[in-house]
């Protein structure tokens, strides 16, 4: 590290502003809590930051957020829709991850012969099969892309089914009561994935 970049490091104030995003729209938060390094007297310790830091909302937050996720079949509420679509989105994610970065260099140098999977993500997969095998295949596209990918659902919605045009939040909430529906049935299926929930 150049001389130059640590004195910039060693510079940065205790009480930092905290940086807001180049244009704060109507999906930003200032929600997210963060770790910064305070000198002590033998190096450096970790604490949580006194302010928070900017996130993006989630599409899925989002339509939580509007009510868009409220109404319909009365079997499920708004919460019940946004906890499954959340939960998804977390098993999509772990699903997908590789669990290595850039500094594992021994796995990078390897050419060929594919990396294994951790058990974590396995699991991941196992339980995405596990639910995803008890919902129809547009309610799948959907969840996919909206909880898993990020994609709003008027994007899902219209690229999955033509026919939903003017009536997207209500697709996007009957695709997520089949999201808690497959939940429900893998759970009652013990075979189908074992929770912590």
């Amino acid at each position: 590290m150049s001389a130059k970049l640590k004195a910039k490091r060693r510079g940065r104030g205790r009480n930092q502003e905290i940086a807001a995003p180049a244009k704060i729209t109507a999906d930003h938060v200032q929600n997210r809590a963060f770790v910064i390094e305070v000198p002590d007297n033998p190096g450096a310790k970790r604490v949580i930051a006194p302010g928070k830091g900017w996130r993006r909302l989630s599409p899925l937050e989002q339509a939580f957020l509007r009510g868009q996720l409220a109404g319909g079949a009365l079997k499920y509420d708004a919460h019940a829709r946004y906890e499954a679509g959340k939960r998804y989105g977390e098993m999509f994610a772990l699903a997908q991850s590789s669990g290595r970065d850039s500094t594992d260099m021994d796995r990078i140098s390897r050419s060929g012969g594919g990396a294994s999977i951790s058990d974590s993500q396995a699991q991941a997969i196992r339980r995405l099969i596990a639910v995803e095998s008890r919902m129809s295949e547009r309610d799948r596209a959907i969840i996919r892309m909206v909880c898993g990918q990020g994609f709003f659902p008027s994007e899902a919605v219209r690229q999955v089914c033509a026919d939903y045009r003017h009536t997207i939040p209500a697709r996007l909430r009957e695709a997520l009561d089949g999201l808690v529906e497959a939940f429900e049935a893998a759970r009652r299926e013990r075979g189908g994935f074992a929770t912590g929930r």
